[in-house]
């Protein structure tokens, strides 16, 4: 009997200890992190901002070194609503995409928090060269093509207020990347927007750039966010700060104008000519384009992404921005890496805080 008993005793502990290494092997690290990037369809689908650079560089892979933890990219084509939807089928556990669609997705229910923003997009706007289009105002009256439910979006339509015109000033097709390229090329619209895939179309004599969002200003260009699921935060906040620090130590890297051309390589990948990501990024600053902080510059360019989506009916909910954003992981990220004065604070315009 007493054999029997030391027996179930012995079952006993083993299987307390077995369930006590449980929640301790789930804070540390999952078997495998998913991410997801906004990708483009001319070559192999890569991404063109921070998190590629993580990607490409191994600084997210770096801080599970020695670990059995798996990297699953995933570079969308679809932008920011096929991201949405992964999110949603939870195939994702972080992803890099712009404000409008994961603002949509927030608003929908979807679980997720908001850990760094992604940096600046630079919108332009393409022609067909054989029409007189030289600035916004000039589009009175014409057809133009653009992926609804993005920071594209939302940007076309501020520069239309920017001009004077409203939308119904024009008509908007909603096409993806490349058939918007296709569409110009067919004269089906006058003009496109979005980011530099257009430019080549310039060098080709297929279009004339006639916009590019950075001459409006520095609350002209796109914008967006990192996020995570909910669910993982708080699952696995060990490995959620080791991705922020990858992430971080990837926009130091992109921030330093020795790597500058580098970059241009790595984006290359994506399927854009390295001329043309050049030109894409005369004239700026890499590591202000990229600046990581949940500051006032970042909120109220969210705000208005906010008010963008609720004017246009792409949401009907409200969304709490304080609520949704956790600033405690970039802060922890960013000391455990002696960048905290990396990047200066702006303010809610976007100019740098003493």
């Amino acid at each position: 009997m007493r054999k029997l008993l030391k027996a179930a005793l012995a079952a006993l502990f083993l299987t307390a200890a077995v369930q006590a290494a449980t929640p301790l092997q789930a804070a540390g690290n999952p078997d495998v992190i998913r991410l997801g990037d906004v990708g483009f369809g001319f070559g192999t689908p890569f991404g063109v901002g921070v998190l590629a650079i993580a990607d490409a560089k191994g600084f997210i892979a770096e801080e599970f070194k020695g670990s059995d933890v798996k990297l699953e990219w995933t570079y969308f084509t679809g932008t920011g609503p096929a991201i949405n939807e992964a999110l949603s089928n939870r195939q994702l556990d972080f992803a890099s995409y712009g404000a409008v669609p994961n603002i949509i997705g927030k608003a929908n229910g979807l679980p997720t928090i908001l850990l760094a923003s992604y940096g600046g997009t630079t919108i332009f706007g393409a022609a067909r060269p054989d029409l007189d289009i030289k600035s916004i105002a000039d589009l009175k009256g014409r057809k133009i093509a653009i992926q609804k439910a993005t920071i594209i979006h939302w940007g076309v339509i501020d520069a239309l207020k920017r001009a004077g015109l409203s939308e119904r000033d024009v008509t908007i097709v909603d096409l993806k990347n490349a058939d918007q390229l296709a569409a110009l090329a067919a004269k089906s619209v006058d003009a496109a927007f979005g980011a530099d895939f257009l430019l080549p179309l310039a060098d080709k004599g297929l279009a004339t750039i006639f916009y590019r969002s950075s001459t409006a200003g520095k609350t002209g260009d796109g914008f967006g966010a990192f996020l995570v699921t909910e669910s993982f935060r708080d699952k696995y906040p060990e490995a959620t700060e080791k991705v922020v620090r990858g992430l971080v130590r990837a926009a130091a890297w992109l921030g330093d104008e020795a790597n500058r051309e580098e970059a241009f390589t790595i984006w290359n990948r994506a399927g854009t000519p390295v001329e043309t990501i050049r030109k894409s990024n005369d004239g700026g600053s890499l590591k202000d384009k990229y600046n990581l902080l949940l500051d006032d510059f970042f909120r109220s360019r969210y705000e208005s992404a906010i008010a963008f989506n609720k004017e246009q009916k792409l949401t009907r909910r409200d969304v709490d921005l304080s609520a949704w954003i956790d600033p405690t992981v970039l802060d922890k990220a960013l000391k455990s890496a002696g960048l905290e004065t990396f990047w200066r604070k702006r303010d809610a315009q976007g100019n740098d805080l003493p």
